[in-house]
């Protein structure tokens, strides 16, 4: 960082550290711009990005189809409401259900008010089979977001505390336990209304649900007529190598919600409900003043249109495989590794030590990374991620791992 930039950093942490809450634990850089799977801090400085906004750049940085739609809608309207029909709306809602699940959309403006319109079809459905106080039923370790009924699902007590009494009749089972998810069933009877899931448990460390435990799930709401949701907020649009994390299971949700990479680092968020639960919300029950704006829409359906036309989604299997490998071979090279897991490119690389500590000589080295849970190194690129960058940002990865104590 030269004196000059160094200047203008401090400058920039100055004023954010005055006036902004001090709710973030941030890493003492800023980015300035980005091109493709490279982002640069105010002194030019490239850094490959293993992070993309955490899974929200999806097509990486700069990305000049997305930038030439935005600016298109831009010049004719952002905003209208709800209160009337909208082209990019249903155009939108069209192509997500074409590429998923038969039924309907809500749209929204992030993943905690999609998760937040999730908990209101399982109450609500619930209610509506006579239930007097519905169970929602969900993952140990999972996070759904941090408004209050998202917080109330999110299996993490250091996401959950310091905010005294959430949301009643949330009960958690143990991640790929399938002893503990029939427990739940069978202790809370006709009483579930529905149980939400990430297919690949995110902020807990990369843990993906097995097969076997998630068809369980299926099993199980279907015989006790409640519902089986997915969060696909940070699993979806192409992530795992699917465009949506449940295809990999050979079955449908009755409902799933969406957000970050939805709009590609446009807010925007998605309730998808199954065809024959499309109903448990009327009018007039649920809403969003900003949801499915314009420029949003626009956004999403530029998204989808990209990943669809580009075989982003071959590519996605084809870069993971060889990650993979790679990674056993740094696992048994470095001997700092316990785990590797993951699918697609969500990956978790979990250490015998804090992963901190790693990813801040990353980034000093031109590595962006994540550390969740403590001790794990999430990799969470752009879908566009060349080999060329892989190696190179695994090679700093293998070379920190190497020299740490």
């Amino acid at each position: 960082m030269s004196s000059e930039t160094k200047t203008k950093f401090e400058s920039i942490k100055n004023l954010s550290d005055k006036y902004l809450l001090n709710t973030y634990n941030r890493y003492p850089i800023a980015f300035s711009y980005g091109v493709g799977e490279m982002i640069f801090d105010q002194d030019n400085n490239g850094y490959i990005d293993f992070l993309a906004g955490i899974a929200v750049s999806n097509l990486g940085h700069g990305e000049a189809d997305l930038i030439e739609a935005l600016r298109n809608q831009m010049d004719k309207i952002l905003h209208s409401s709800n209160l009337y029909y909208s082209e990019e709306q249903a155009k939108l809602a069209e192509v997500i259900i074409e590429n998923s699940i038969p039924g309907k959309v809500f749209l929204c403006n992030s993943g905690t008010e999609a998760n937040e319109a999730a908990f209101k079809l399982m109450r609500r459905h619930g209610i509506n089979q006579n239930i007097e106080k519905p169970v929602i039923l969900a993952l140990q370790s999972s996070f759904h977001g941090r408004t209050l009924s998202a917080m109330s699902m999110t299996g993490n007590e250091s996401v959950r505390s310091g905010f005294g009494e959430l949301a009643a009749d949330i009960h958690f089972v143990e991640a790929n336990n399938e002893d503990s998810l029939i427990q739940a069933f069978e202790q809370y009877g006709g009483s579930v209304a529905g149980i939400i899931m990430e297919l690949i448990i995110g902020e807990g460390g990369v843990i993906p649900l097995s097969h076997s435990f998630v068809n369980l799930a299926r099993k199980l709401t279907e015989e006790t007529n409640s519902l089986l949701v997915f969060d696909e907020i940070q699993t979806g649009m192409g992530r795992t190598g699917k465009m949506f994390c449940f295809e990999h299971y050979g079955m449908y949700p009755d409902a799933f919600t969406l957000a970050k990479a939805l709009g590609s680092g446009f807010p925007i968020g998605a309730l998808v409900v199954s065809k024959e639960y499309e109903s448990v919300l009327e009018r007039g029950m649920h809403g969003s003043t900003f949801g499915g704006n314009h420029l949003a829409c626009v956004a999403a359906y530029e998204t989808f249109k990209i990943i669809l036309s580009r075989n982003l989604l071959d590519h996605v299997s084809t870069i993971s495989e060889q990650m993979f490998h790679r990674l056993k071979q740094i696992m048994e090279s470095t001997g700092k590794i316990k785990e590797v897991r993951g699918r697609g490119l969500h990956i978790g690389v979990e250490l015998y030590s804090e992963s901190r500590p790693v990813v801040e000589e990353c980034l000093k080295r031109g590595l962006v990374v994540n550390s969740t849970a403590g001790k794990v190194i999430r990799i969470i690129p752009p879908l566009i991620l060349s080999i060329e960058k892989a190696t190179e940002g695994l090679d700093i990865l293998e070379s920190v791992l190497k020299e740490m104590k």
